[in-house]
């Protein structure tokens, strides 16, 4: 009987090993760390890809009127949490920053719906990124984004939304860097 205790308790010990380390390999995998836009090597300094962005009428928001002056397009969704918090914030910095253009972008789903939510719920005019040219040029498959441009050239990119004082803060920085 003691000749089964020794091995059975290092048999446990390394079971017990073994099962903490593959939780936490998966959990770093469901969680990657967040960054700024992966691409952002890729597409600071480029020209914004053309678009076709319409409103809930259909109008479409021409290309020349992002490639003038300073842009700030914010990617959002109405079925998303964050983005509704984002836009309780960042309808206070555009009232303050009236040399920035904020145009709200959003990237998926079926048009008429996210138009018609996003319309009801947002204080920024909502775009729908027809044909979703520029989100997938771009690769962008979360909200909320914010990609600005200074003369239709992507200067800086912000991932993840301001929901707290300490984001807010930092956002308003980055914006004030601009």
């Amino acid at each position: 009987m003691k000749r089964l205790i020794k091995p059975l308790a290092i048999g446990l010990t390394l079971i017990t090993v073994l099962s903490i380390s593959f939780f936490f390999y998966k959990r770093a995998q469901k969680d990657p760390p967040k960054q700024d836009l992966i691409l952002t090597s890729a597409v600071l300094n480029q020209p914004l890809p053309k678009s076709h962005l319409v409103n809930i009428s259909g109008k479409r928001l021409e290309d020349e009127g992002l490639r003038l002056g300073k842009v700030l397009l914010v990617f959002m969704m109405p079925d998303c949490p964050a983005c509704d918090r984002e836009n309780e914030f960042l309808k206070t910095v555009a009232t303050s920053r009236k040399d920035v253009s904020f145009v709200y972008v959003l990237p998926f789903g079926n048009k008429d719906v996210v138009l018609k939510s996003a319309q009801v719920k947002y204080d920024i005019e909502p775009f729908f990124d027809e044909g979703s040219n520029v989100s997938k040029t771009l690769d962008l498959y979360q909200v909320p984004i914010k990609v600005f441009l200074e003369n239709g050239i992507i200067k800086r990119t912000w991932l993840d939304a301001t929901v707290d004082s300490r984001k807010q803060a930092e956002f308003k920085d980055w914006l004030n860097g601009i």
